[in-house]
């Protein structure tokens, strides 16, 4: 009861933000490159405020000792001008609750990360596996992001190690929930349930995805666009792979039901089969994905974000298999997609309400269109209608709750961007964006067209939704971060499958000897370190707008 009244007070208490009537009319200066780069910046927000700052989970207070060899880890010259700087009271996460109040409940303080918490009392503490699974996809495609030499430099250049360090504690995070996941969330069937014991068959998928990514990361002998892997952790990639094997196994004869779940599983088989260390399995799962293909073409949609999810899992499909079928489906869709898009509007008239995963879901379908459909689909109408979209529900409708300014969360070597890069014109800062002290810069969880005009019509942060959506858009730089896996010829398994043989059948309790978790206190001991930061000077820019 106390659970539910608190989050009737928090629905209540973001009312002031839920009317949004801004002019509709596109920004002239909008184009798609905006809403590419708009899009970087607010995944790299929503991630930062979540695993950082909100403390929407269950968090750590590691020890501070042993910082320094962190740090010289990603700085070989500390003296050189750039290095890590520490803010106070940050809070990393090693579960992930499903949703909050993003409202800031103390007198925001730009140096104390302890200012930006959000309200205890307004969570729901429900640890689902989409919100676990997403949030660490997140992390290790940010971690990715982070080791992008020619963006972030190396360890011997002046610029980028509070970055670099970043991708440190991303990397960590994520080894941490999935750690968590394996010994609080597993089931004696072998799938992951939620903290309330209900099995959601589409986080499931997506946790397959997640340990597959995390393994595989931690596998590479570079990253990509890297010289080297900061990242590498044999005995780590053969615990988070062979997890990724097990689940497979208990999801195997899973027969998914609905567009949504079909889609996810497409996905999530995806990656497993791009990372698998079980030949027999991989090819299982390829063949799996053709049998959900032909679900998907079958199939008939009837709102945006349904076309969008068939669009999204037949692409995948498509590039899997060379199945020039699951194309041709993809295309039918993406045609009543179009042919229910209100230009002058940025809507479709098949949907007045979007959650924040629909518009994860619509983003993401455009975005694999632009980059995989070729000329099967009118490329300039999915430009359009990308940027359109993008500008109307992302920004327009108040979906984006705030964005800090440029000099903050930002190296001085990234704010030479034109300013609607980093975020949409008028958007306030979150001192300014509602209630007594401010609003994190992270999305809403929902949105409604009237036919006139937009609203918030909630206000609250879903985790799961967020960093689903966070993903998508981090994935529109896939010439950096490539979202979408390659099946390669078995190339893992021929590498790999001596030591595979050793790894262990689950995840070792917190505190057993291997060279992965051994290393975990060592890596969470730097969690006070920014994440999303330009480093402490840049954050006292912010402090003129308080």
């Amino acid at each position: 009861m106390k659970q539910k009244i608190a989050l009737f007070l928090s629905v209540f208490i973001v009312a002031g933000l839920l009317i949004v009537p801004l002019a509709l009319a596109q920004d002239p200066a909008f184009d798609a490159t905006a809403a590419e780069e708009e899009g970087y910046w607010y995944s790299r927000y929503n991630l930062g405020n979540l695993v950082m700052r909100s403390g929407l989970g269950e968090t750590f207070m590691p020890e501070m000792e042993m910082v320094q060899k962190m740090v010289q880890m990603v700085d070989a010259n500390p003296d050189d001008g750039d290095t890590a700087v520490p803010p106070m009271n940050a809070s990393l996460l090693k579960s992930v609750y499903a949703s909050g109040d993003p409202h800031y409940f103390n007198k925001f303080n730009v140096d104390d990360y302890g200012s930006q918490r959000w309200d205890p009392a307004t969570f729901d503490t429900t640890v689902t596996t989409r919100a676990m699974g997403w949030t660490i996809i997140k992390e290790t495609e940010w971690a990715k992001q982070f080791h992008v030499d020619n963006h972030f430099g190396t360890v011997n250049d002046n610029f980028g190690a509070q970055q670099r360090f970043a991708g440190m504690v991303l990397n960590a995070e994520s080894k941490m929930q999935l750690q968590y996941a394996a010994q609080m969330l597993k089931n004696d069937q072998g799938l992951y349930a939620n903290s309330d014991g209900v099995v959601d068959y589409g986080g499931n998928w997506v946790m397959l995805a997640a340990f597959s990514d995390a393994g595989a990361l931690a596998m590479m002998e570079n990253v990509p666009h890297s010289a080297s892997n900061r990242y590498r952790d044999d005995k780590a990639s053969m615990m988070f792979l062979n997890a990724a094997d097990m689940l497979y196994t208990a999801l195997a004869n899973r027969a998914p039901e609905g567009v949504d779940e079909t889609s996810l599983a497409v996905q999530g088989l995806t990656w497993f089969a791009a990372h698998a260390t079980n030949a027999d399995h991989q090819a299982a799962a390829l063949a799996k994905i053709s049998m959900l293909g032909d679900s998907l073409a079958a199939g008939s949609y009837a709102t945006a974000a349904d076309q969008a999810s068939a669009i999204r899992g037949l692409l995948e499909a498509y590039r899997v298999s060379g199945n020039s079928a699951y194309l041709d489906a993809a295309a039918a869709n993406f045609s009543a997609l179009s042919g229910s898009y209100d230009a002058a509007n940025g809507v479709f008239s098949s949907q007045n309400v979007y959650s924040i995963d629909n518009v994860a879901v619509i983003m993401g379908a455009l975005n694999s269109l632009k980059l995989f459909a070729g000329d099967s689909v009118d490329q300039s109408a999915v430009e359009n209608i990308f940027t359109g979209f993008y500008e109307s529900a992302v920004n327009k409708s108040g979906l984006q709750l705030s964005a800090p300014p440029i000099p903050v969360a930002k190296g001085a070597f990234e704010q030479n961007e034109p300013p609607i890069f980093y975020s949409y014109p008028g958007m306030p800062a979150p001192p300014m964006a509602g209630g007594e002290f401010g609003v994190a810069p992270v999305f809403g969880t929902e949105i409604t067209w009237d036919g006139s005009q937009w609203s918030l019509s909630n206000a609250r942060f879903d985790a799961a939704g967020a960093m689903h959506a966070s993903n998508e858009f981090i994935w529109f730089h896939n010439d950096e971060v490539d979202g979408f896996p390659v099946i390669k010829e078995n190339a893992m398994m021929a590498d790999a499958a001596p030591a595979m043989a050793a790894a262990p059948a689950a995840l070792p309790e917190t505190g057993a000897e291997n060279n992965a978790l051994a290393q975990l206190p060592l890596l969470l001991a730097i969690a006070g370190l920014l994440l999303v930061g330009g480093g402490f000077i840049a954050l006292r820019h912010f402090a003129a707008i308080k």
